[in-house]
């Protein structure tokens, strides 16, 4: 198939005539607007698209491999099974786009602007996304393994089953977010914000959660094994259930917190706000730092295994 020019690129849309499975490898479209255009298939692999107006574009299917697009605008595009894979988008404006099943594997997303995206299965590991905004978008079953996305934010954001294992997340928000199942495994979530989120039976073993805030989250039969929270805030936070053995909560603020039923077998305990919490049935064999009066109260509480 005969490459196209940008001159032919602009004729076919400016006559709405469909751009699909186009040869347009390397292709300058930089600063263009190719609003609406139909570019489904189409291969673009090196396609230079800064600054570009791509408002309601068709992408599904388009291989983009290493394209160019900083700062573009694809706002309500449409990236289904669309391949991004080391990918530039930088500052673009991804608000309300369809990139169900989308590999951005590698792809540069810092300070893009994703608010109410859907990105259900989409492939975002080793991204590098820093300063960015998901705020309410969809990523139900994505992939985000390796991926960078400190000072991030997942406020309101559907996440269930979504995979960050070893991610780098320091100062991230998921406020009031969907997360059940979700996995985090050896994840750095440093001063994370977690206020409110809905983290039923994830997984968080051996994640740093240094200076966290989880007040008021749903972490019931989540598994923190070995995990990181020194100086967390769990303040009303339910962690029935919970797997908390050979965790670190030392400074911790626990104080209105559900532990009912939660193992904290061999946890650091030093410093920790007990508070008003619930712990009847809480297994704390062999747990340090406790001190006389706290164990007492556990005790008598109906904490188990307080020695």
């Amino acid at each position: 198939m005969a490459q196209l020019t940008v001159s032919h690129v602009l004729a076919r849309l400016k006559s709405g005539r469909s751009l699909s499975r186009a040869e347009l490898s390397h292709v300058n479209l930089s600063q263009q607007c190719l609003d609406g255009g139909d570019f489904s298939g189409a291969y673009l692999r090196r396609a230079k698209l800064q600054h570009t107006s791509c408002r309601a574009v068709d992408f599904s299917q388009a291989t983009l491999v290493l394209a160019n697009l900083s700062g573009s605008n694809l706002a309500e595009a449409r990236l289904t099974d669309a391949v991004l894979t080391q990918a530039q988008l930088p500052e673009a404006n991804l608000q309300g786009a369809i990139a169900r099943s989308a590999n951005l594997h590698g792809a540069n997303l810092e300070r893009v602007s994703a608010q109410r995206s859907r990105f259900d299965g989409a492939d975002f590991r080793s991204v590098s996304a820093p300063q960015s905004r998901f705020d309410g978008a969809s990523l139900l079953a994505a992939q985000l393994d390796d991926a960078n996305f400190s000072q991030s934010s997942f406020a309101n954001a559907h996440l269930r089953n979504s995979t960050w294992l070893s991610a780098t997340l320091v100062g991230a928000s998921f406020a009031e977010a969907e997360l059940t199942q979700a996995k985090f495994h050896g994840a750095l979530l440093m001063g994370a914000n977690f206020s409110e989120a809905d983290l039923l039976s994830s997984e968080l073993p051996e994640a740093d959660l240094t200076g966290a805030v989880l007040r008021s989250a749903q972490l019931d039969w989540a598994d923190l094994w070995n995990a990181v929270l020194m100086g967390a805030d769990l303040r009303q936070t339910s962690l029935y259930g919970a797997t908390l053995e050979y965790a670190n909560l030392s400074g911790a603020n626990l104080s209105g917190a559900d532990l009912r039923a939660a193992n904290l077998e061999k946890a650091q305990l030093d410093g920790v706000c007990f508070d008003r919490a619930t712990v009847r049935g809480a297994l704390f064999t062999d747990a340090s730092g406790l001190t006389a009066e706290q164990k007492q109260w556990l005790r008598r509480h109906g904490a188990l295994n307080v020695e």
